[in-house]
């Protein structure tokens, strides 16, 4: 079971629905230039082989790569990049015995409007499951996420309306 986080945007990324909701992918840490996350293993994410699926692997990847490069200190919101590109390897086997699946990614270069990525997924005893580079877009608001949020900021007071800041329209 995973602790509740420090940062309440994190907890309420772990608890929203959705991808990663469904397949168990939970993050732990997420700071400029790292992420980490886990996935506690259970029956539905096997294969027909008894193994853990390797697209449960690439998936961490995916989400772990992408979170990397788009940090954004508080109080703004946290939105994982977009991925441009994901190249994976596969190592070794991941097993329902082993209990979960740990993925660490960091951001590797790039600037402003692409950054690159690396990170591996290990199991609990260090064992290299799967590892991948990529190339990503760092996450931002959409177009009408940003209009709310400066039309949040927007306060209406005795003189008329006025910034937040307090600076007079």
């Amino acid at each position: 079971m995973i602790k509740a986080h420090a940062d309440q945007r994190i907890n309420q990324l772990n608890q929203a629905g959705g991808f990663n909701y469904l397949n168990g992918i939970k993050i732990l840490d997420w700071q400029e230039g790292l992420a980490s996350l886990q996935v506690d293993l259970t029956h539905d994410h096997l294969n027909p082989l008894g193994l853990v699926h390797g697209g449960l692997c690439a998936s961490m990847l995916d989400v772990a790569l992408a979170m990397s490069g788009s940090y954004r200190p508080a109080p703004e919101g946290l939105y994982p990049g977009l991925t441009l590109s994901l190249t994976t390897q596969y190592i070794a086997p991941l097993q329902l015995e082993d209990g979960f699946a740990l993925a660490k990614a960091q951001r590797t270069g790039g600037g402003k409007s692409v950054f690159f990525a690396e990170g591996e997924v290990l199991a609990p005893d260090g064992r290299l499951i799967a590892s991948a580079s990529g190339v990503f877009k760092p996450g931002r608001l959409s177009k009408g996420e940003v209009i709310r949020a400066r039309l949040g900021r927007i306060r209406k007071s005795d003189t008329g309306l006025s910034f937040a800041s307090g600076k007079d329209l």
